[in-house]
């Protein structure tokens, strides 16, 4: 029990959603700067140091993730299961073969580099794994 009260406060402490008071000018203009016409914004502070973003547009599910100095380092995007890559399709079929691909999203990283995140569902249990667009897991 004491675990589990242990894994569930590290949880709350390493995504915690703020005011946007709270978030550095920085962050909060470079945001603006890029999606100017978002209104809608719930942000939470990941890992310490980073501002996510999340918000709507056009109906998709979309964060944004910031250094504290307002630098971009990712958009997640939510697509369609049928957008993923095949190459990803396969691997979550191979890994787990009695999975289903619930919800999907594409990370284009500051990097100019592209990740798929697939969650997935296992034995009642929901899990999201990163892949590149060769379906190469990747942490």
């Amino acid at each position: 029990m004491k675990k589990l009260i242990i894994l569930v406060v590290s949880m709350i402490l390493s995504a915690s959603t703020m005011h946007a008071a709270e978030v550095p000018e920085a962050v909060k203009k470079a945001f603006t700067q890029k999606f100017p016409t978002v209104t809608n914004v719930k942000w939470e502070k990941e890992n310490g140091t980073e501002y996510e973003a999340s918000f709507v547009i056009d109906s998709k599910e979309m964060s944004a993730l910031y250094t504290a100095t307002g630098a971009l380092k990712e958009i997640e995007t939510e697509i369609p299961v049928a957008d993923l890559p095949q190459a990803v399709v396969d691997s979550v079929n191979k890994k787990y073969p009695n999975a289903k691909i619930k919800e999907a999203a594409r990370i284009d990283r500051s990097d100019n580099s592209v990740l798929f995140e697939a969650e997935i569902r296992v034995g009642g249990k929901k899990t999201d794994i990163l892949f590149d667009g060769n379906g190469n897991a990747v942490n």
